[in-house]
């Protein structure tokens, strides 16, 4: 005859506790969840906030800016009367220092556009060549005073690229600026324009401190610095690469870097020629 088998007193009473533990671990993980979600769309305000913020105070300071240094060329010009050696070199330092104060806004007020998503270019036929030229000519009062040698090389041909002029002067004045920034005296840049390959290619070379390997990929994240930058203090947001990137990308062409530490450092920018001619 079978015995019937019969439940231990202790196994309805494990069972019963199981299942509200079950049931406070998963209340705690859905109350956990949530505080995420609450912690993450603060996040999210308040950085939509930030963007709002730096976008606002940029076009506040670019207008003043603006007018302050079109005073100073009037004076430099001399349309407030003549002006004496000495007054000059304050003119100077007051309009390069203006003009490195600008290019930090006009960098602010593109991040903030590219945070927005409301990032654009306007196309048209660009010589390359004439890009090149407004950022040298734009970079020349960081050289005044500085031991530096420039050594330019944009071929004998146009080369035509479709693109936003002004977006492809300031990726050239970005790296140029750089290059400026981070070469001791004594040293040298060399800005070089060719077409390889149905591109058009801009390099920036400089015999500066070099990038150290592990720390190139990262160089075009927004606001990242090297440690050779921080340890000597050079003056920086870490702006300019970032938004090299985002134009270069804009407009379908190709960013990269070759660097060694103590030696120097070469950016290329590869952009498809447009329709127009080589000549």
């Amino acid at each position: 005859m079978a015995i019937p088998l019969q439940r231990r007193p202790s196994e309805p009473r494990r069972a019963a506790w199981r299942w509200p533990r079950w049931r406070r671990t998963e209340a705690a993980l859905r109350d956990a969840l949530e505080r995420e979600r609450e912690a993450v769309e603060r996040l999210k305000q308040l950085d939509r906030a930030k963007t709002t913020f730096v976008s606002t105070v940029s076009h506040e300071l670019r207008t003043p800016m603006t007018s302050v240094l079109g005073y100073t060329d009037m004076l430099l010009g001399e349309a407030a009367g003549p002006v004496t050696s000495e007054q000059r070199l304050m003119l100077e330092a007051a309009r390069r220092n203006g003009r490195r104060l600008l290019r930090l806004i006009e960098d602010l007020l593109t991040v903030s556009l590219i945070e927005n998503g409301t990032f654009t270019i306007d196309s048209e036929p660009v010589d390359l060549r004439t890009a090149a030229q407004g950022a040298l000519e734009a970079v020349r009062p960081l050289l005044a005073d500085r031991d530096l040698e420039l050594r330019v090389d944009l071929g004998p041909c146009e080369l035509e690229v479709l693109g936003d002029p002004d977006h492809l002067e300031r990726v050239a004045l970005n790296l140029l600026a750089n290059a400026v920034k981070f070469t001791p005296d004594g040293g040298s840049i060399e800005v070089r324009l060719r077409e390889r390959e149905g591109n058009a290619v801009l390099e920036v070379s400089d015999t500066g401190i070099g990038i150290p390997a592990d720390e190139q990929p990262q160089l075009f994240e927004r606001f990242y610095r090297t440690t050779t930058a921080q340890e000597l203090e050079v003056p920086g947001t870490g702006l300019g690469l970032s938004i090299v990137r985002t134009i270069v990308l804009s407009h379908g062409g190709h960013v990269g870097v070759r660097s060694t530490p103590g030696a120097g450092t070469t950016f290329r920018v590869d952009l498809p020629l447009g329709p127009g001619p080589v000549r």
